[in-house]
């Protein structure tokens, strides 16, 4: 079987920069980010099925897409997390302190806040969203593998055998 890695690694890639750039817009930012490590998947997929010109069954092409949306969390999250130490991004605790938002919380509620903050947009974070653009990249690698078929359409053969 062909190698699968460069169409991993390039859903990933491709979705793992988008994501950065994207789920930075306000309110639909969150659901754009999960509608392309989907996206991860079925690019993946239909990378693969073009290069080998090959139909991938629901299986592997489940597996392409976990990888995939594994990859395009990981990218993301090392992304953003040099971003923001670069200071290319916002740091997210500097936007709490500055809106206001830790001021009217009790001592310990704030900590907490800053805390959370500071695990999210860190190796917990990383995990949290492997786990999480995985399982969105498989559903993506799926309907990626029963979108994306090669070969002659069944709706072509049985019409022309009709005709002889």
């Amino acid at each position: 079987m062909q190698n699968k890695t460069p169409s991993i690694l390039l859903g990933g890639a491709v979705v793992g920069i988008a994501n950065v750039l994207l789920s930075r817009i306000p309110v639909v930012g969150g659901c754009l980010a999960c509608l392309l490590y989907i996206g991860a998947g079925m690019l993946t997929v239909w990378h693969y099925t073009n290069t080998y010109k090959i139909t991938l069954p629901g299986g592997p092409g489940a597996v392409m897409g976990l990888l995939s949306g594994i990859a395009a969390a990981l990218i993301n999250g090392l992304l953003s997390i040099l971003l923001i130490q670069i200071g290319v991004l916002p740091d997210p605790i500097a936007m709490l302190e500055a809106t206001g938002q830790l001021s009217t919380m009790p001592p310990e509620q704030a900590e907490m806040a800053v805390r959370i903050t500071r695990a999210l947009y860190g190796p917990l974070g990383l995990v949290i969203g492997a786990a999480i653009g995985g399982l969105l990249g498989l559903l993506g690698g799926v309907i990626g593998a029963a979108t994306f078929k090669q070969g002659p359409d069944e709706s072509e053969t049985s019409s022309e055998s009709s005709v002889i």
